[in-house]
């Protein structure tokens, strides 16, 4: 008892202690604390203000660019028109074409055994010939080649040959005595007939000049590799130039009525169908294929209707677009039936893709106009 009554007057004395106690804080602690407070507040707000503002701001850049894209944006309007060289047949090889070696080479026509048409032209080679022009045919009528870059034609030997060692020369004299065009004719199978399509080239596998091709009277077969071997027998058939596409024509407009669009035609001082790189030109347009790409193909433009005589594409204008395909390889251009991608991109705005298919003919077209 005595115990409890001791701990209850020592809590009633720590009351009265706390009771009297006269610490706390001052005025100044807590306007300095206050200050405190409305400082930190400020500089958040100050930031999620900032903060907002620049959002709002980059927002509505983002939407500004989107429509400066959109309305610098081109569109096609109508058909592609594509414009390019018919088929040319060399030779049709329905008759037997003239020995250079009346000893060691024979040739025929070999009717039954052929790709096309009546007949093939054979020739026997009876003993080893060396090297040099060995069979040829004048032709009835000068065939002109400008701006051909390929070749095709039928080929069998009954012996395995290398790439290079039998040659299809043209010439602009007869009797094919110094042949412009010497393009070789890859590796055989024995036996076997093959289609063989080549770019034509001279005797140092470069393309060939217009003005060398343009009056083609002469076509042979020349062995520039000596066969090891007698009796071989070599057929032929059919040696034409294919045909291709040499342009594309495609109109297009200002779409959405929006920005101009700069039409800066390229330069193409080389004449390789590639534009300069160092042209004025912002509008750069891509041709594919399965077997090639080319980047900066070179292109023409001309006004349609109204125009204010200025490179802009504007509203209301209409343009015509002239996209030239000589850049492509010699040896892969653009024949019939064949799979083929334009991409047209201007400085700003989206891309035009246009995907298309040869026509499985080139061919002649007569175009008709009204006249007034």
């Amino acid at each position: 008892r005595e115990t409890e009554e001791e701990n209850m007057k020592q809590y009633l004395e720590k009351l009265v202690r706390h009771g009297r106690d006269q610490s706390g804080i001052t005025g100044l602690e807590t306007a300095i604390i206050l200050i405190a407070f409305v400082v930190v507040a400020s500089v958040f707000a100050f930031t999620v203000l900032s903060t907002g503002i620049f959002s709002a701001e980059r927002g509505k850049e983002t939407v500004f660019a989107g429509l400066q894209e959109a309305r610098g944006t081109i569109a096609p309007r109508g058909s592609l028109v594509a414009n390019g060289l018919k088929v040319e047949a060399v030779s049709l090889a329905n008759a037997a074409w003239t020995s250079n070696s009346s000893t060691n080479v024979t040739s025929t026509l070999e009717t039954t055994d052929n790709k096309e048409g009546s007949g093939s032209a054979e020739f026997e080679i009876d003993d080893a010939f060396p090297t040099g022009l060995i069979v040829y045919e004048n032709l009835s009528a000068t065939i002109d080649l400008t701006d051909q870059p390929q070749l095709s034609l039928w080929v069998k030997s009954t012996t395995t040959t290398v790439a290079g060692q039998l040659e299809l020369v043209m010439d602009e004299t007869a009797a094919c005595v110094s042949p412009e065009i010497q393009t070789d004719i890859p590796a055989l199978v024995a036996n076997t007939w093959t289609l063989v399509t080549a770019a034509i080239t001279d005797s140092a596998g470069a393309a060939v000049a217009n003005a060398s091709k343009n009056a083609i009277t002469c076509v042979g077969i020349e062995i520039e590799t000596a066969f090891t071997t007698n009796n071989i027998t070599l057929n032929v058939d059919e040696v034409v130039v294919p045909g291709l596409l040499t342009s594309v024509v495609l109109n297009i407009t200002n779409a959405v009525e929006g920005e101009p669009v700069d039409l800066t035609a390229p330069s193409d001082s080389g004449d390789d169908g590639v534009a300069d790189s160092d042209g004025n030109h912002v509008m750069v347009i891509t041709y594919t294929d399965k077997n090639q790409i080319v980047r900066d193909l070179y292109w023409e433009k001309s006004f349609l209707g109204d125009n204010d005589s200025d490179d802009l594409l504007e509203t209301g204008e209409r343009a015509k677009l002239t996209i030239y395909l000589k850049g492509l390889a010699d040896a892969t251009p653009l024949v019939k039936s064949e799979d083929f991608s334009i991409e047209i991109k201007p400085a700003k705005g989206s891309v035009i893709v246009v995907d298309r298919r040869s026509p499985p003919v080139i061919d002649t077209v007569a175009l008709h106009q009204k006249s007034d």
